[in-house]
């Protein structure tokens, strides 16, 4: 028997220039111990957004200290731009979602196990794998840090 599978159909919409605008999901596991793989993906959301596509950030692992109040002030990459700037551009000019994964906060002491917060964060929404696989369905394209 054989089995098909149909296309899924993508709305694009044409930007100037002739480009089409995508949706891209960023999924970042580096947090402040490597400030070179924390900020990248989100310089490269802000990029994208100034583009005129749509970002969308997950943190996983140490990426979800990011969140915490207090942290990501404190990175700062060599030769790249503060993440500070790079959040305040994705949280308050370009109000870019971000989902903080909620089983690396509950390992990493950010959340008990009744999903209550335990510490100030920042911006962001805690989610689960169910929420990450319903936007790897939805976005255009993944890009794993």
């Amino acid at each position: 028997m054989k089995r098909e599978v149909g296309k899924a159909e993508i709305t694009r919409i044409k930007i100037e220039g002739g480009i089409y605008v995508g949706k891209y999901l960023m999924i970042a596991n580096a947090g402040p111990e490597d400030p070179n793989r924390a900020t990248v993906p989100f310089m490269t959301a802000k990029a994208l957004v100034e583009k005129g596509h749509e970002a969308i950030i997950w943190l996983y692992n140490n990426a979800v200290y990011l969140m915490k109040d207090g942290c990501h002030e404190n990175v700062q990459a060599p030769g790249l731009p503060p993440l500070e700037d790079l959040m305040l551009f994705l949280t308050t000019v370009h109000k870019t979602p971000i989902y903080i994964g909620i089983s690396c906060a509950f390992g990493r002491g950010m959340v008990d196990e009744h999903e209550n917060i335990l510490c100030d964060m920042v911006y962001g929404e805690l989610a689960a794998p169910p929420k990450l696989a319903d936007l790897i369905v939805e976005v255009d394209h993944v890009v794993g840090f």
